[in-house]
């Protein structure tokens, strides 16, 4: 699929139908600055969202994927399946880089966070490093972590980009940290190793 024919497209069917890129996003629960994006050839939409815009622009899907108003009411099945394969595969692109993303966002967190307490443990010997360890090094990747990608997935939430593989990577760095930090207050309360009570 080409993202600049799509963007002629997108943006001459709008305007046909007298919608401003405001009303658009509004009517399939995105932001404007994504319609904008898409209508300049920036980028393609999620494949969750082809079917609501098609409906918005009241074309069908095929010929939203293929970037033209068919004129023929059936459509041989090897074009059909071509523009499906081509759709499909941007898909998989996007996702592809989504997780790209989220995981050297990730990485970087981690390498930093690493060097930055590396450098404070410099001090500590034997227990204390894997009290360290255990009492702040874990947490603290979690929390940064999770952290980095909630703030990527609002960014692409917004920018209209594929954003539920960074929130459900935030999501699994959350619910770890949430065990962890709940372990400590039950051995707080029960008045168990070095927590105190």
């Amino acid at each position: 699929m080409d993202a600049k024919r799509f963007g002629t497209f997108l943006a001459l069917r709008r305007r046909e139908k007298g919608m401003t890129q405001a009303a658009l996003a509004e009517k399939i629960h995105i932001t404007d600055k994504a319609v904008s994006r898409w209508e300049r050839g920036v980028g393609f939409p999620d494949i969750s969202t082809l079917e609501p815009l098609a409906d918005a622009l009241d074309v069908s899907v095929l010929e939203l994927m293929r970037a033209e108003k068919l004129t023929e009411t059936s459509i041989p099945q090897e074009e059909a399946a071509a523009a499906v394969q081509d759709t499909l595969a941007t898909a998989r692109e996007q996702r592809s880089k989504a997780r790209q993303q989220a995981l050297a966002l990730l990485a970087g967190v981690v390498v930093t966070d690493l060097v930055i307490l590396l450098l404070d443990t410099l001090r500590l010997e034997g227990g204390a490093l894997i009290l360290w360890g255990a009492g702040v090094l874990f947490p603290l990747l979690c929390l940064s972590g999770a952290l980095a990608l909630l703030g990527l997935a609002l960014w692409r939430l917004f920018r209209g980009g594929p954003w539920k593989h960074a929130a459900l990577l935030a999501l699994g760095l959350i619910l770890p940290l949430a065990i962890f930090l709940g372990f400590f207050v039950l051995a707080g309360v029960l008045g168990l190793g070095p927590v105190p009570s």
